[in-house]
């Protein structure tokens, strides 16, 4: 069975009754990440915004294009310069993207604490929503003078981030840890759990901030979104449940890792491979490399051979049994 992704439905938005931010001059625009102001200290890199920092995220593989956009001084130009690289991305961006800018975010906030957590406490209980001209999806966009629609996810992760605030999940001493995800990199380097005054490097007496999980965002509350397990992306509606929040379907999905860079492993293994080798080549842990040979071989796309171990695309078994 293949996990399918679940978006939320867009939500309309009344202007009149929500804290919205679209430029970084307005007294809410330090909501954005294109702000400045927040610097950021990871790995004991510099960062300026966290804009640079979630768009630095998409290269963990590429580690001089992260230098390109970390370089930047402006965070809308570390924006652009990652376009040209945009095909490059990593292979499960679209499943961890959300869950990567909520990192950012929780990063910005115990490095900025005084004035990020400030910001946020002066929205209250009102929806944040991120007036977009064309993205309705980490925002939403206006269709008159007073109405805004879309799914809105950097507002509700701001509304999440602003409870955990509230309750003190967060705190000025939080050590936010790092994702559990492969290949979460900067510089080529394992990021390090973050701490107020940059890279923390922890014991066995230190208490981690965890990521939250459902059972603990459901409690928060209707508009502050639900975040999933970590193979998923974003989900939640005010009237899911637990139980709705993943669906889980037969049929292929576009979104699975897997079905992204099996292309990519196909043109690999016009020559014999090993597990270990291919693994290398795509710069993904071992073990992540093995299931996604099993999958091929069983779907028929690849043959193992044996005696050493090792892989062939199913095409070039044929030619070789030929001569």
């Amino acid at each position: 069975m293949v996990a399918a992704l679940k978006l939320p439905e867009s939500r309309t938005y009344n202007r009149q009754d929500c804290i919205t931010f679209r430029k970084t001059a307005e007294r809410f625009g330090g909501l954005s990440n294109m702000a400045g102001g927040y610097p950021l200290f990871v790995n004991g890199v510099r960062i300026l915004t966290s804009e640079a920092l979630y768009q630095a995220c998409r290269f963990p593989h590429i580690p001089d294009v992260q230098r390109l956009i970390i370089a930047e001084r402006s965070p809308m130009t570390a924006k652009m310069r990652s376009k040209p690289y945009r095909d490059n991305s990593r292979v499960d961006w679209d499943l961890v993207r959300t869950k990567i800018m909520r990192w950012c975010l929780q990063v910005k906030l115990i490095q900025n604490w005084e004035k990020f957590s400030s910001l946020l406490l002066e929205t209250e209980n009102q929806p944040i929503v991120e007036d977009s001209r064309k993205d309705d999806f980490w925002g939403a966009k206006p269709v008159d003078e007073e109405i805004l629609i879309g799914i809105n996810v950097l507002g509700r992760l701001l509304m999440q981030l602003r409870e955990q605030v509230k309750t003190g999940e967060i705190t000025s001493q939080t050590i936010v840890r790092p994702l559990s995800i492969p290949n979460f990199l900067l510089y080529e380097r394992e990021i390090n759990p973050v701490s107020t005054d940059g890279e923390c490097y922890l014991d066995s007496n230190v208490e981690v901030s965890v990521e939250v999980e459902n059972e603990v965002a459901s409690q928060l509350t209707p508009e502050v979104v639900l975040l999933s397990e970590d193979k998923y992306e974003i989900v939640g509606n005010k009237n899911d449940t637990a139980n709705s929040i993943i669906e889980i379907k037969n049929d292929f999905n576009k979104y699975d890792a897997f079905h992204i860079v099996l292309p990519h492993i196909e043109e690999l293994l016009n020559t014999e491979c090993t597990d270990k080798e291919l693994a290398k080549r795509l710069n993904i842990p071992l073990t992540l490399m093995r299931t996604w040979l099993e999958r091929a071989v069983k779907l028929g796309k690849i043959s193992k051979l044996r005696k050493p171990v090792r892989y062939v695309l199913e095409c070039q078994l044929s030619l070789l049994n030929q001569m």
